[in-house]
């Protein structure tokens, strides 16, 4: 607990770097779910049926597939399971809502540097290929802003429903607890496809609700450059306020959490 505790971060630049240096290293969790997440949604936009592809994604169009792929490479775990993917610090920081903040800030902007530059240049390269600059550079914005929002919020399903990063062949060994060890673990890792892109419509709902009202004909498909960067700016700046208010009220809710969060966590055969 002491070394755990030694090694919180005292500023945010320094719980960066440490958290750089802990998803660029063996076993690189995160980057590997970020890159796995972005194969599968490319396979599934470029190699099932159209008619498959319109029905599973919401949005359509080629700048969108930008838009999409950034969704799906958030909605993994990184979003959602902050402290049971990181035990021994979140411990040591659970009575301490301002480093637990810092450490989540980090987390958050790590996976950000894994996501948006390059779902920024697919949609720049999207952009210079359609010939559509202007929303190119809108996309990037709403890239850059509005999927990370969801992040603040998405981490309370951490705080509530937190899980121990495990290997497959030790929850498998102790199958015997099945409910404990599988099922609930299963729920949980597939809980951020639901509830990260469930985060993302809320926060651009107001947007939305824009665009139809200043082209009901349209319905929000034939909107024009201008009408689409008001509607960015607005989700951006609801974006930014909900990423900083569910990073403010998470910590809080976990240090009051943390007699069953610390007895949880120090606790792997609890699942």
């Amino acid at each position: 607990m002491a070394g755990a505790s030694a090694s919180l971060p005292a500023t945010l630049p320094q719980a960066v770097r440490a958290e750089l240096r802990r998803a660029l290293r063996p076993p690189y969790e995160i980057p590997s779910v970020v890159v796995g997440n972005g194969l599968l949604m490319t396979a599934s936009w470029t190699l099932l049926p159209p008619s498959v592809v319109s029905s599973v994604f919401r949005f359509h169009g080629p700048l969108a597939f930008a838009i999409v792929l950034a969704t799906w490479m958030y909605s993994d775990v990184p979003a959602t399971n902050l402290l049971g993917g990181d035990s021994a610090r979140s411990i040591a920081a659970l009575g301490d809502p301002a480093t637990l903040r810092r450490l989540w800030y980090a987390k958050n902007i790590v996976l950000w540097l894994l996501v948006t530059p390059l779902c920024a240049l697919v949609a720049i390269g999207v952009g210079i290929y359609e010939n559509k600059l202007a929303t190119a550079a809108l996309t990037v914005l709403w890239i850059a802003t509005v999927p990370p929002g969801a992040l603040g919020f998405a981490s309370w399903v951490g705080v509530w429903f937190p899980y121990h990063t495990l290997p497959v062949r030790y929850r498998w060994a102790r199958r015997r607890h099945w409910w404990r060890m599988l099922a609930r673990w299963m729920l949980l890792l597939l809980a951020p496809a639901g509830v990260v892109p469930l985060l993302k419509l809320a926060l651009s709902l107001p947007s939305l609700l824009l665009w139809n009202v200043a082209n009901p004909a349209a319905h929000g498909s034939h909107i024009s450059d201008a009408q689409f960067g008001w509607g960015l700016l607005l989700a951006a700046a609801i974006a930014i306020a909900a990423w900083l208010v569910g990073n403010r009220y998470g910590p809080r809710l976990a240090n009051r959490r943390r007699q069953w969060l610390t007895a949880f966590l120090t606790d792997p055969d609890r699942g």
